[in-house]
């Protein structure tokens, strides 16, 4: 019989393994989300064990997607930190590092999506709203890094962001071409097929801030 998890770290490593099995099981089908218990079963535990740590497989997958966009936020504030270069170059860095992040995380896009269609639409709205309010904050910090590399007036960063973020999210949906089309012979030559997102979204991305910053060097 599996033991209660008592220490702290103990508890983080349990609620770590957990998460890991439930992208790992993502991974498999990112088009839905695998049931609690088969998560727990990836994770080596009894389904009521996991229940000590989740209340849900919809708190599991939005601990996963808080998780990812923590990252993201990351290579924002850590593509506009002080350097040398005027805002086109700032941006062009920016662009880069977050097109290297999406290539090497092909699912995150799909989370965020079922985010959108499947967590929040059943996550109570006292597990809803500490996740709403944590990413709220993140975006405002990271907007003003950018307003303060670019000199921006304040809440331009934000703009962008949120821009690009929706620039990304239609191009990702648009190319997001089953497989079974692309290799269909009489569909495979539709435009929509040819497409390939990574080179896509780094094109639109860059017209879309050199647009934005009529200014920069």
């Amino acid at each position: 019989m599996a033991r209660h998890a008592l220490g702290e770290d103990e508890k983080e490593a349990r609620r770590n393994l957990i998460l890991a099995a439930a992208l790992e099981l993502f991974l498999d089908d990112t088009r839905r989300l695998p049931p609690v218990a088969l998560i727990a079963a990836k994770a080596g535990l009894a389904k009521g064990t996991l229940y000590l740590y989740f209340d849900s497989k919809e708190q599991i997958f939005t601990s996963l997607l808080s998780r990812e966009w923590d990252d993201l936020f990351s290579v924002v504030t850590n593509s506009f930190a002080p350097a040398a270069g005027g805002a086109a170059a700032q941006a062009a860095t920016f662009i880069g590092d977050f097109v290297t992040f999406l290539e090497g995380r092909p699912y995150f896009l799909r989370l965020d999506a079922l985010g959108y269609a499947l967590l929040e639409a059943n996550l109570p709205l006292e597990q809803l709203r500490p996740f709403k309010r944590t990413f709220s904050d993140a975006l405002i910090r990271a907007g003003s890094v950018v307003d303060a590399a670019l000199a921006l007036p304040a809440g331009r960063g934000i703009d962008l962001l949120v821009r690009s973020y929706a620039l990304t999210r239609g191009l990702w949906q648009i190319a997001d071409y089953p497989d079974h089309l692309r290799r269909d012979q009489d569909l495979s030559g539709h435009p929509i097929a040819q497409l390939e997102f990574g080179r896509e979204i780094g094109m639109a991305l860059g017209e879309y801030w050199r647009g934005a910053l009529p200014n920069a060097e």
